[in-house]
């Protein structure tokens, strides 16, 4: 194998995700800096399939050593390998507090604090649905940042899938003055109608699946939705299509947020050519890391589990994603609302997906 090049096209052979140099030596870049495998995956900032493959393959080459527990040291190889390509430890330097939301949620203390207690008791996250839920102070953010930008307090507000339950903690922070989430899962409806109730919330849960048509009483009902989308691009183009034939016309927000971890930045692209180019958006904002996710009980037995060093707990919350925000301009009129059958959730990038080109 010949150099940096070479470990790059093996990668992309292995996982059919475009990978270039400048991946490879990020990777080692992080491989510097932290030496767990799931930290590497989160400072990395690229798609989980390929970071396991890079690292695979410097073990296969002698660069790197598994010392089990998800830990990875550089050999004598790898040292003098990094240093011939000029390849420096990754640079971090994320604000503490914020966490890079650039919010101050001293307001919300107590709205953190109470959305804890009401929610103890939440469904947990299940494979069915490839769920997956936020840290309560990435929820409380995601108010925050909905408040600040005036698509909240006094608006009606459209949740597209709820796993995180944010429809609670609007509901809870007494800005909107409607909340409506759609969900496939009856275990989430049925505890969010639940709490609604017990709280005297104006939420409402009703059970959905996104490649239906959006209901008709729905439709240019809402000022805002916000959603946690899979990542497929035919599921973002079909949760984009729904979010949006639910707002009302121009000057109304969407908030979504999409990972780096199952989104190679040429589905992003594709993606953002979408938004730009099918529908009467402007994206708005795009915040890195925005949203940290609790890391959920089945990774593990989901997850490919060919390496070692993947089989393994993570002790961090290195699943996350960029907060989008886009908004309707002039000449917004609405999109097509007609069902759409398509794949939710596997493609090649997916945290699910086996790739079926391991051929050593």
């Amino acid at each position: 194998m010949t150099g940096i090049a070479g470990i790059a096209r093996e990668v992309e052979r292995r996982t059919g995700i475009k990978t270039t140099a400048r991946d490879v030596e990020n990777i080692l870049s992080c491989l510097q800096r932290g030496s767990h495998f799931w930290e590497v995956v989160y400072l990395s900032q690229k798609p989980f399939n390929m970071v396991a493959e890079t690292v695979g393959v410097l073990i296969k080459e002698g660069f790197l050593e598994n010392k089990g527990n998800g830990v990875l040291n550089f050999t004598k190889a790898g040292k003098e390998f990094v240093e011939m390509y000029r390849i420096y430890p990754k640079r971090h330097y994320a604000c503490p507090h914020c966490e890079r939301r650039g919010l101050d949620l001293s307001e919300f203390t107590e709205l953190i604090k109470r959305f804890e207690q009401e929610t103890k008791d939440r469904p947990e996250a299940i494979i069915d649905y490839d769920q997956g839920y936020v840290t309560s102070k990435t929820v409380i953010s995601r108010i925050a940042l909905m408040a600040e930008r005036g698509d909240l307090e006094g608006k009606k507000l459209l949740v597209l899938g709820d796993d995180d339950l944010v429809s609670l903690a609007a509901g809870l922070s007494e800005l909107p003055q409607e909340v409506v989430v759609l969900e496939i899962d009856d275990r989430i409806i049925n505890y969010i109608n639940k709490k609604a109730v017990q709280l005297e919330l104006p939420v409402k849960a009703y059970k959905y699946d996104f490649r239906q048509s959006l209901p008709k009483e729905f439709v240019k009902a809402f000022d805002t939705f916000t959603t946690d989308p899979p990542e497929t691009i035919e599921a973002l183009e079909v949760v984009m299509k729904r979010g949006l034939a639910g707002l009302k016309g121009e000057g109304c927000a969407g908030y979504f947020g999409i990972t780096k971890a199952e989104s190679s930045f040429g589905k992003w692209r594709e993606f953002q050519r979408m938004l730009l180019n099918k529908f009467d958006v402007a994206i708005t904002d795009i915040i890195e890391d925005f949203n940290h996710y609790v890391n959920w009980d089945y990774l593990l037995e989901s997850i490919r589990d060919d390496y070692s060093f993947v089989q393994v707990k993570p002790e961090l919350n290195w699943y996350r994603s960029s907060m989008f925000r886009i908004e309707t301009v002039s000449g917004f009129s609405g999109v097509e609302n007609t069902p759409q059958d398509c794949e939710l959730y596997l493609d090649n990038e997916a945290l699910i997906y086996k790739p079926v080109s391991l051929t050593k």
